[in-house]
């Protein structure tokens, strides 16, 4: 049966439907079978995958309609269960129900089987919709900006979570978003969270223009621009979770195709998300000539290696340290 997984955070414009794009995108790319599940009124899914769904996930909530006859196909091995804002007028409907947190859940259970995973985007707010997708939840991922309110957001999205599933031991991964190293404040306030949540915070995605212009585009970051910091980011947090999740890619998955790129002198390469390989006790050549040794400058230990979109990345799951670089052309 499918993982089903809840990203979600009591605030907004924290970079959860990026989160979920992105990483169901990579995963996607990876030949795993996923489905997205939109319980946001704003339909924010949609318009970031760029498709314009006939039914939503309202007609199957309260109209009773089957969810396979609700799907909006988005990409190759990508599904959309998208929402608008009938689903706004969904809500008291469902709150009258005596089974209703678990109206979400039963409504899940017929696709489970054909999918590995189900992403529920959920809004930014304590919404019946967002209980039920906490319900159902089989693990739950957090995005959260670097910044004090966001981090006391987080502190209540984890009581919350512990109240609703009886402990926190489904929380899978806290994403620190939109990251910028140049800020004192940033770098404290990431070092506290590891202090505080541990190994469950994963590597930051960095502030990356190219996210919010690819959102507005209708395209993932890999379609958009798989060179950018953001691909790099978004994939290498695909690799560490699909190893969390046990998932291994298929053997018959390929790209998704890539859109052409905006200038000739710079040919983009098809996005490729590639499990690391065993670490190697002998240097390795990349980019220009250029050097990336075997074992991590910081801390001595073994740089763990991948080619993700367009880039060759060497990365040390102990200390954090990483570099990456261009297979062919310059980074933008």
């Amino acid at each position: 049966m499918g993982q089903i997984i809840a990203v979600t955070n009591l605030k907004g414009g924290i970079g959860k439907t990026t989160t979920v794009v992105n990483l169901s995108a990579g995963l996607a790319l990876k030949g795993a079978r996923v489905l997205l599940v939109d319980v946001d009124a704003q339909g924010n899914l949609a318009m970031a995958l760029g498709v314009k769904p006939r039914r939503t996930l309202y007609e199957v909530l309260v109209d009773g309609a089957r969810i396979t006859d609700c799907l909006t196909p988005a990409r190759p091995n990508l599904d959309l269960l998208a929402a608008d804002e009938s689903l706004l007028a969904a809500q008291p409907t469902i709150a009258r129900r005596p089974d209703w947190p678990r109206v979400l859940d039963q409504a899940l259970r017929p696709a489970r089987n054909s999918y590995d995973f189900i992403f529920i985007d959920c809004g930014g707010s304590l919404t019946v919709l967002n209980l039920n997708a906490l319900y159902a939840a089989n693990d739950v991922v957090i995005p959260t900006t670097i910044e004090p309110f966001s981090i006391k957001g987080l502190e209540m999205q984890v009581l919350q979570i512990a109240r609703v599933k009886g402990g926190s031991g489904v929380l899978r991964a806290i994403v620190p978003t939109m990251y910028d190293s140049r800020t004192r404040q940033s770098v404290e306030l990431i070092e506290q969270l590891r202090t505080r949540y541990g190994s469950l915070v994963t590597a930051p995605i960095r502030v990356n223009v190219r996210l919010s212009e690819s959102s507005a585009q209708g395209q993932s970051i890999y379609e958009y621009d798989p060179r950018s910091r953001g691909a790099i980011d978004y994939a290498l947090l695909v690799e560490h979770l699909s190893n969390l999740w046990g998932f291994r890619p298929s053997e018959s998955a390929v790209p998704a195709p890539v859109f052409p790129p905006r200038e000739a002198s710079t040919p983009v390469q098809p996005a490729a998300l590639a499990v690391a390989p065993p670490p190697q006790t002998d240097p390795i050549i990349a980019g220009a000539g250029s050097f990336l040794s075997a074992t991590c400058p910081n801390c001595g230990h073994a740089l763990q290696r991948a080619t993700v979109a367009g880039y060759r990345v060497a990365y040390c799951n102990h200390c954090r340290y990483r570099r990456q670089e261009l297979l062919s052309g310059v980074r933008r």
